[in-house]
């Protein structure tokens, strides 16, 4: 932001300072210098004024800083009394949508000449950045620097049934701009029309239909208050950026356009002649000062207690803000040109921001424990973390966005769909972490990357009566070849690898899994499982669909699970540790055929009902189909057999073994092969 020493002397006097001085005052009250030029016997400083202070990017607005800093007085002329005539022709202003434009004054000069500004006005515009035009569009802008609020003007004769209609777009409906360029309206969009057409975009920039020329005679002069968002986002689509979508955007003061379409109005009678006709402003809805109180308990509190309530009511004087004692402290009128300040806070920041924050004696800040509460989710979930990261598997994290087609593949719920989203590629909010996952498979392969193993912490959100529900779920993904060692050959993913993921899990939590046959229809029927711990859905695990591989491009296997993290929270249950074994315990091995109906959990939960005194551990070490036999099924399992006050010998655990496994046979379908030491 451009500002000129010279226009900003109009406001504030800055007599007694170089511009080293004023430089280092603009600096101090948290508007850094970028650079200072001259310009013919003026000096520009070049300030970074951040977004949320519109107010500081006119002269008249920067000049209030000063005038606070220098405890001087700012300069503000009185508005003079109206020389304006009744209008031979009634203009009508018509304000449709309130929520795009809460006010809008109108302003008529008759009989106008259109030519240069005076010098003054051009070199300033020139010396700030803007280009001169003529007298009509430069005293727009030179308002605009001046007071910090954007105007318009119209060429009268050219505006059909003296008429201006303040309303939303229509769909199809386009209009060609002052750049020359066509520029598509649709509803979400602001218009300024005639009696026939859209001749501006509201906020924006004007339509080459009304444009001022050399043979412009009447002018309509445009002042209004526009909805920041509905500017900006109008702004972003169009791909403009002009100085006065720049400050609607950012919320320009409402209660100031009569007194800048006067100003302007001004400017252009004293260079061009004519007539200026009484205002006409038009009011949708009224936006009042704020009163705020600011304690000198939290103003101590926050200074160190070197700031007193004195010091804050004469600097919000200075600034123009009316100010006045309380019981407590001080009742502080923030005018609407002020946008920023809300809060009690606010009012203690920029009391210190003038006083100087490198003023304030440096504490360490007061730490309370008292509100601090257990965080048990957040920390199962980084145990997980942990438990997956020590696997081998990578994490990564994805969008909560996801296509819009996505979700009906890996779930029946009625997904929660964007009324804003930028694409269909991020259109509805996840119902499984699956998706994105397998969208990381896809990138990895494309870069080369074959193999991998990859998981996922994070959040699902679904449908919850009126509200949305969110789900923290954990979900890996393995594919191509994997090596339990560096040594080792590779082989091809299995169903197990996956399995072990959520067991790793599981046995991290203290919460003992049972598995079952899966329905899920995104993973591949004869390799799917569920793991369940009482009536609680923990997991759905196995291979993905082909179907659903080929909807994303995938060619090869991909193992994947998902599993619910509140549901295992859900299932913990008090544990405690076990005796440490003084003794060596003895492996043994349980190998049998049987049908491919009989699931391993149903083995495995018969083997733990038996509950055999010495038998400590039972798990599998192997599983296949043997070759030829496409209805048999050969499971080995491995046995620890381990006493805890002595140690066990061979015949004592071979006896053990072999009530073990008549029983096993007894009460299941199987064939047993042989009972043997491992």
């Amino acid at each position: 932001m451009k500002l000129s020493r010279e226009w900003l002397s109009d406001y504030v006097d800055l007599s007694g300072l170089s511009d080293s001085d004023l430089s280092e005052r603009f600096t101090s009250i948290g508007h850094a210098v970028e650079s200072m030029e001259s310009h013919g016997g003026d000096t520009v400083f070049d300030l970074e004024i951040t977004t949320n202070r519109v107010d500081a990017m006119s002269h008249l607005g920067m000049a209030r800083e000063l005038a606070a800093a220098l405890g001087r007085e700012c300069i503000t002329a009185p508005l003079a009394p109206s020389s304006a005539v009744p209008g031979a022709t009634k203009i009508t202003i018509r304000i449709d949508a309130p929520e795009m434009c809460a006010r809008y004054t109108g302003l008529v000069i008759r009989n106008l000449t259109v030519k240069p500004s005076l010098d003054k006005v051009r070199r300033r515009l020139e010396a700030v950045g803007l280009r001169p035009i003529n007298n009509i569009v430069d005293a727009t802008n030179y308002v605009m620097m001046a007071l910090g609020h954007p105007l318009h003007a119209f060429d009268l004769d050219k505006l059909a049934g003296a008429t201006i209609v303040v309303r939303a777009g229509q769909k199809k409906e386009s209009m060609r701009s002052l750049d020359g360029e066509t520029r598509a309206i649709d509803p979400e969009t602001v218009v300024i029309a005639d009696a026939q057409r859209a001749v501006a975009l509201g906020g924006i920039i004007g339509g080459s239909e009304s444009e001022i020329g050399a043979s412009t005679k009447n002018v309509l002069l445009e002042c209004a208050w526009f909805n920041p968002s509905v500017i900006r986002r109008t702004a972003r689509r169009l791909g403009i950026k002009t100085d006065a979508s720049y400050r609607f955007e950012r919320r320009v003061d409402p209660n100031d356009t009569i007194l800048a379409a006067r100003a302007a109005a001004d400017l252009m009678v004293e260079t061009g002649g004519g007539v200026q006709e009484p205002p006409i402003d038009v009011i949708a809805a009224i936006e009042r000062p704020k009163t705020i109180r600011l304690r000198t308990e939290r103003l101590h509190a926050a200074s160190a207690g070197v700031v007193g309530a004195a010091y804050a009511l004469g600097l919000f004087r200075r600034l123009g803000f009316d100010a006045k004692q309380a019981s407590d402290g001080i009742d502080v009128i923030v005018p609407t040109y002020r946008g920023d300040i809300f809060e009690e806070m606010d009012l203690i920041e920029e009391v210190l921001r003038f006083y100087g924050l490198d003023k304030i004696p440096a504490s360490l800040p007061r730490v309370t424990t008292g509100d601090a509460r257990p965080n048990i989710l957040g920390d199962m979930e980084d145990e997980i973390r942990e438990v997956l990261r020590g696997s081998g598997l990578t994490e990564v994290l994805n969008y909560s966005f996801i296509h819009t087609n996505y979700n009906q593949l890996f779930s029946s719920e009625q997904q929660i769909a964007l009324t804003n989203a930028l694409s269909d590629n991020v259109g509805a909010m996840r119902l499984s972490l699956i998706p994105g996952m397998l969208e990381n498979v896809v990138y990895n392969r494309s870069y080369g990357t074959r193999d991998g193993a990859l998981f996922e912490v994070g959040r699902t959100y679904h449908r919850a009566d009126k509200a949305v529900r969110e789900q923290r779920r954990v979900a890996a993904v393995m594919y191509g070849s994997i090596g339990t060692h560096w040594g080792d050959s590779k082989r091809a993913v299995d169903f197990y690898d996956i399995k072990g993921t959520v067991e790793q899990i599981a046995a991290k939590m203290h919460v003992a899994l049972s598995f079952d046959i899966a329905d899920a229809e995104w993973l591949r029927k004869g390799k799917r499982a569920v793991a369940r711990r009482g009536e609680h859905l923990i997991a759905t695990l196995g291979f993905v669909a082909p179907e659903i591989l080929t909807r994303f491009g995938i060619k090869g296997d991909v193992a994947a699970m998902e599993l619910d993290i509140e549901a295992l929270l859900a299932s913990r249950e008090e544990w405690k540790m076990s005796q440490v074994a003084r003794f060596p315990g003895v492996p043994m091995i349980l190998a049998m055929t049987h049908a491919p109906d009989l699931s391993y959990q149903k083995v495995i939960e018969t083997i733990r009902s038996l509950e055999v005194p010495l038998l400590h551990e039972v798990g599998l070490r192997d599983r296949f189909t043997p070759e030829g036999e496409q209805n048999v099924i050969k499971t080995t399992l491995g046995m620890w057999y381990q006493a805890f006050d002595r140690s066990l010998t061979q015949e004592e655990v071979g006896e053990a073994h072999q009530r073990l496994a008549a029983r096993v046979a007894g009460l299941l379908p199987v064939k047993l092969i042989t009972q043997e030491k491992s």
